[in-house]
């Protein structure tokens, strides 16, 4: 059976409908995805189904599993393991349900592997402080983590999903610039001062999968078209 893969505008619908705690949701999710059977989806999607939307949080290896189902995304256990324990510990603190974590830590770990294509841990750290404030009190973030990545998955499917022809280098910028302004118009609740710090973030995050996205591309066609054996 062919590997499960979202784009990142997909995976921001699952991301909702698991952070509302809303099985509903899920199945309009579903419903409306039409390219797999639901049998190939991760164990915890599926447990998340059959609770009727009631979600205990998600272990690390959940994590992997939820990262994993995105185009062109390689998680591994360890990787996230250190990451927490060590590399962006104060972004993500100790899990928020018992020894499982929240939706909201898992997203965070998702834009982290996003970010971590091209930039290092110390300038992500940085980055992500600017959106994301008190750990254990996510009202004081400038937008939530699902809204952010659903934020820079928008801006990303009008640039590599679309029918759009892609900018001169000199354009891209400019191009992504305005459809980071076009997407700030669907979250009418963040002032003005906020999205003056989230916007940068938000194009930066952009190149990087941007970035991630060709290197892969390259990768692949290195391996269909020659043999260096």
């Amino acid at each position: 059976m062919k590997e499960l893969k979202l784009t990142r505008l997909e995976m921001s619908g699952l991301l909702h409908a698991l952070d509302l705690q809303n099985g509903l949701e899920l199945e309009n999710f579903l419903s409306n995805w039409n390219r797999q059977a639901s049998a190939n989806l991760p164990e915890f999607v599926k447990r998340f189904k059959r609770s009727g939307g009631a979600v205990s949080g998600l272990s690390t290896n959940d994590i992997v599993a939820l990262g994993n189902l995105c185009e062109l995304t390689t998680f591994k256990s360890t990787s996230i393991q250190n990451w927490i324990k060590r590399d962006i510990k104060g972004l993500i603190g100790q899990p928020e349900l018992g020894k499982k974590y929240s939706i909201d830590q898992a997203v965070i770990l998702l834009i982290v592997r996003d970010l971590k294509s091209t930039y290092d841990f110390e300038t992500i750290r940085k980055m992500l402080n600017r959106l994301f404030n008190t750990l254990s009190d996510r009202t004081d973030d400038l937008i939530s983590p699902v809204d952010y990545y659903e934020a820079y998955a928008v801006v990303l499917d009008k640039l590599i999903h679309e029918s759009f022809h892609f900018p001169p280098a000199t354009d891209l910028e400019e191009k992504i610039e305005a459809e980071a302004e076009i997407v700030r118009t669907a979250f009418p609740s963040i002032p003005d001062s906020s999205w003056i710090r989230i916007k940068p973030v938000l194009v930066l995050t952009v190149f990087s999968v941007l970035y991630s996205h060709l290197l892969s591309k390259a990768q692949q066609y290195q391996e269909t078209h020659l043999n260096f054996s």
